[in-house]
């Protein structure tokens, strides 16, 4: 009779038992363990910037290798929460990368409709992302953006690659036009002019000068935004003979044109009547 009871009953049980322990192996709701899903998530991340040529930046008429630059774009994310918007307590980033030693910049992102963010509460977060470099770093920084909630937890974070290069061109000097021969009988000053290019835009020449062969740099005046003229007085007249004329341009990154050259023969014959 007792086999009989315990196999009638064995197998209900035994289900009983299992269930029991499941429930009570369950994690109660007040547990101080804050679940995965409270932390928020970014998508859609932009920049602005991918590629800054720095040799087209001019702080005071000359780059020089120490200036420190302020590079600025914007950057734009989506951000969720699975508890809703008022759970995330902040958009940032950061600007780092291997030229570097140390954070270039950082900051935080807003989905407040100011400009650049385009609306309100739509829970897209924009703003300027600023950063700092000196002229003389070359090579690939990271932007990285994300989203943290009101405890502090992170979500993904998005990385977007920036390019820093110096792609700088020197200007071209051609079509130089200087007499081959000065009379002092009859000449007491003349004009030379040449054409200058450069190819980063005519805004990039710094000078354009000529070198005489004592040492003295003597700068040429822009006729127009391409041509440039000396006059060379002869008042008082020189000694007559062969001078060497050299002309070169120099653009803000210090870099040299090549190099014109003319010969120029003083004479002081009198002319017969």
């Amino acid at each position: 009779m007792r086999q009989l009871l315990f196999k009638k009953y064995a197998v209900p049980f035994a289900l009983l038992f299992s269930l029991f322990l499941l429930l009570s192996c369950e994690k109660k709701t007040d547990s101080v363990l804050d679940p995965v899903q409270s932390a928020p998530f970014v998508l859609d991340a932009s920049f602005s910037i991918t590629v800054v040529n720095t040799d087209t930046i001019t702080l005071s008429g000359v780059r020089k290798p120490n200036d420190l630059l302020t590079i600025r774009g914007v950057a734009s994310l989506r951000a969720f929460h699975p508890l809703g918007k008022n759970e995330i307590a902040a958009v940032n980033y950061s600007v780092t990368g291997d030229p570097l030693s140390s954070v270039a910049g950082e900051g935080t992102l807003h989905d407040d409709g100011i400009f650049p963010d385009r609306l309100a509460n739509d829970s897209i977060y924009s703003g300027y992302a600023q950063f700092q470099i000196p002229r003389v770093v070359v090579g690939k920084l990271t932007i990285s953006l994300w989203s943290e909630n009101s405890t502090g937890q992170l979500s993904n974070t998005v990385l977007l690659p920036i390019s820093i290069v110096r792609l700088n061109h020197p200007p071209v000097i051609s079509q130089l036009v200087a007499p081959s021969t000065i009379n002092l009988a009859s000449t007491t000053s003349f004009t030379i002019t040449l054409k200058v290019f450069d190819p980063d835009g005519q805004q990039d020449i710094q000078s354009v000068s000529r070198y005489t062969p004592s040492g003295k740099v003597l700068p040429l005046t822009a006729v127009n935004d391409s041509i440039y003229a000396e006059t060379v007085s002869l008042v008082p007249p020189p000694d007559p003979g062969s001078y060497l004329f050299r002309f070169r341009a120099v653009d803000r990154s210090n870099d040299s044109s090549n190099v014109l050259t003319q010969i120029i023969v003083i004479t002081n014959e009198v002319i017969a009547n």
